[in-house]
C-alpha cells in the first residue's frame, strides 16, 4: 500500500479516497433502520430446502442480533443488485486484557448471497471503500466487508492508548470480526487488501492463519526498517531519460527564487498549514515528487514533466497534481497521524537520503514533528516485527497471491515468498500503485485465476475482471509527504 522528513513525503505518496464512513453515515436520506430495511425484491438466502434447523431469518435480523454488532442498512452508492450496511463491532482495545476497555470498530458490509465466497478488504485507514466492490471481490461475486483500520477516523478509542496501535491488535480485531460473520456467511473467506490494507490482510494471516482460506494483498511493501535503502536503488533503475526530467524539475523547484514561488501559491490555495508550517509542506511535496510520480503516474506520462525553464504556473501544475503540498495540510495530516505513528513503531518506511537533492533542502525532521498524534510520546521501534512477518511466510505462509506494478516504487519492498508453498507473486506490466489481476500478462493472469478458483470454489468472471480496467474506482489514500522528512 498513500513519510517525512523524505521518508515522511512517501508515505503520503502511498497509498485515497476523500470519502468516508463519517459522510455515508450522514446520509440519513440514504439510511434505513434495519429493522425495517428488508427489501422485498430481494431474494430469501434460505434455499426452499434448507435443512430444519437453519435460520432463514432476514439478514438484517441476524446482523444485528451479534453480540456487540450494529448493522443500520442504506441503499448501495457503487453495488447493485446486493444489500449493503454500515456496521460497527465492539472490540476490546487491548485483546490480552479480558473486561478492559472498548471501542466501536466501523465498517461496510456488501451482502451478495451466503452461498458466495466472502472477501474481507482491510483498507489500513479509513473505510474509504464503502460498498464499492474491490476487484477480488467482483471478480468473485462475493460479499465483502470493508474493515476501517483501528485509531483511524471513527474506529478510536476515547481516551486513546496508542500503544495498543500495533499489528497484533489489529490482526485480533479482524479475527473477532470472523469470528462474528463465520457462523453466517459460510463460503470460501479470502483477505484482501490495497498497499497498507495488503499489509494489514498478511499481518492478520501471520497471527490467524486459519481465519482465510488465501489471502490476497495488492502492491503492499515490507519495509526494512527506518529508512530502507531499498526505494532509493529502485528509482535509480526507472527509465533514465523520465528519471532525469524528474530529477531536474525537483532541483530547479528547491532554488530559492522557485521555492518562494511554489510557497506563495500553497498558501494562496488557503489550506491551514499550523501542524506542518507551509515551508516544510512544500518542501516535502517537492522532494517526494519523484517516487510520487512512480507511484501513480506512468512511463506515457513522462512528457508531461515540465522543462526546468517551465514557468511558476506550469511547475506549480504539476508538482500539485503529482504531490501537492496540500497533502501536508492540517485536516491531512490529522487524518494520517495513526500511520505515521505506526510507521515509526512497527511498519518502517523509505530511506529520504536522495543523492540528487543532498544540500538542497532547508528544513530538518524537527519541523514536521507536527505529524504524529498531538501529546503522545513516540515509541521505541520494534524492528523485530516486519522480519517476523517476512519469517512467517516464508516458512510457514500458504495460499498467498502477492501482486505488484512494475514501476511502483513500493514494489521494491515486495514481499519475499521464501518456501510459502501454494503462492504465487506476480508483477503487472508498466503497473504502478494500482496494479491488479486486470493488467497482468496473459499466462501470470491465467495462473492467479486458476489459483482464485481453486481456493474459492467459484469461475473468476473474466467479464468483470476485464472491466476493471476501466471502472472508476475509489483512489487509495494519499498519505501527507511529510512522514518521509520527519525522520
Amino acid at each position: 500500500m498513500q513519510l517525512r522528513p523524505v521518508w515522511l513525503a512517501l508515505a503520503l505518496i502511498a497509498c485515497g479516497d476523500d470519502s468516508s464512513s463519517d459522510d455515508r453515515a450522514d446520509a440519513d436520506d440514504m439510511v434505513d433502520d434495519a429493522s425495517e430495511s428488508a427489501d422485498d425484491s430481494v431474494e430469501p438466502d434460505a434455499a426452499p430446502d434448507a435443512p430444519p434447523d437453519a435460520d432463514t431469518r432476514d439478514i438484517a435480523i441476524r446482523l444485528n442480533d451479534l453480540p456487540g454488532v450494529t448493522a443500520q442498512e442504506y441503499s448501495c452508492q457503487f453495488t447493485v443488485n446486493a444489500r449493503c450496511f454500515l456496521m460497527t463491532f465492539t472490540q476490546d482495545v487491548d485483546h490480552t486484557v479480558a473486561g478492559g476497555q472498548t471501542f466501536q470498530q466501523h465498517a461496510t458490509l456488501t451482502h451478495v448471497d451466503l452461498g458466495r465466497p466472502f472477501v474481507a478488504l482491510t483498507s489500513g485507514y479509513m473505510d474509504f471503500y464503502g460498498d464499492y466492490r474491490d476487484e477480488l471481490a467482483q471478480v468473485l461475486n462475493a460479499n465483502q466487508i470493508s474493515i476501517e483500520h483501528r485509531f483511524f477516523n471513527q474506529s478510536r478509542p476515547t481516551p486513546a492508548d496508542w500503544s495498543k496501535l500495533t499489528i497484533a491488535q489489529m490482526a485480533a480485531d479482524q479475527h473477532h470480526i470472523a469470528e462474528l460473520l463465520k457462523p453466517i456467511y459460510t463460503g470460501a473467506w479470502l483477505a484482501t487488501g490495497v498497499s497498507k490494507g495488503g499489509m494489514t490482510a498478511s499481518y492478520w494471516r501471520r497471527f490467524y492463519p486459519d481465519d482465510v482460506v488465501a489471502t490476497v494483498p495488492y502492491v503492499a511493501p515490507l519495509s526494512e526498517g527506518q529508512g530502507d535503502v531499498r526505494y532509493l536503488g529502485f528509482l535509480d533503475a526507472r527509465p533514465a531519460a523520465c528519471r532525469d526530467k524528474l530529477r531536474a524539475v525537483q532541483v530547479e523547484l528547491l532554488t530559492q527564487p522557485r521555492f518562494d514561488a511554489m510557497v506563495q501559491r500553497a498558501l494562496a490555495e488557503g489550506d491551514d498549514y499550523n501542524l506542518v508550517a507551509v515551508g516544510p509542506a512544500v518542501e516535502a511535496g517537492i522532494t517526494a515528487l519523484e517516487f510520487a510520480f512512480w507511484q501513480y503516474q506512468s512511463v506515457s506520462a513522462c512528457d508531461s514533466i515540465p522543462a526546468p525553464t517551465a514557468t511558476n504556473a506550469a511547475l506549480w501544475s504539476f508538482l500539485s497534481e503529482v504531490a501537492a503540498p496540500s497533502d501536508n495540510s492540517d485536516e491531512n495530516v490529522v487524518a494520517f497521524a495513526p500511520y505515521y505513528y505506526q510507521a515509526v513503531y512497527e511498519l518502517g518506511y523509505p530511506s529520504s537520503a536522495s543523492a540528487h537533492l543532498a544540500g538542497l533542502t532547508r528544513y530538518t525532521g524537527d519541523e514536521y514533528a507536527g505529524i504524529y498524534p498531538a501529546g503522545v510520546a513516540l515509541p521505541a521501534f520494534r524492528a523485530e516485527a516486519m522480519p517476523d512477518i517476512e519469517t512467517w511466510i516464508g516458512t510457514e505462509g500458504e495460499r498467498l497471491l502477492f501482486l505488484y506494478g512494475e514501476h511502483d516504487p513500493w514494489t521494491a519492498a515486495r514481499y519475499p515468498l521464501g518456501a510459502a508453498t501454494d503462492s504465487l507473486s506476480l508483477t503487472m506490466p508498466a503497473g504502478n500503485h494500482g496494479a491488479g489481476l486486470y493488467g497482468l500478462a496473459p499466462a501470470d493472469r491465467d495462473a492467479a485465476l486458476a489459483k482464485l478458483e481453486a481456493w474459492s470454489g467459484v469461475t473468476p468472471d473474466a467479464f468483470a475482471l476485464a472491466a476493471r480496467a476501466w471502472l472508476p474506482r475509489p483512489r487509495s489514500p494519499r498519505i501527507p509527504t511529510a512522514l518521509l522528512r520527519a525522520r
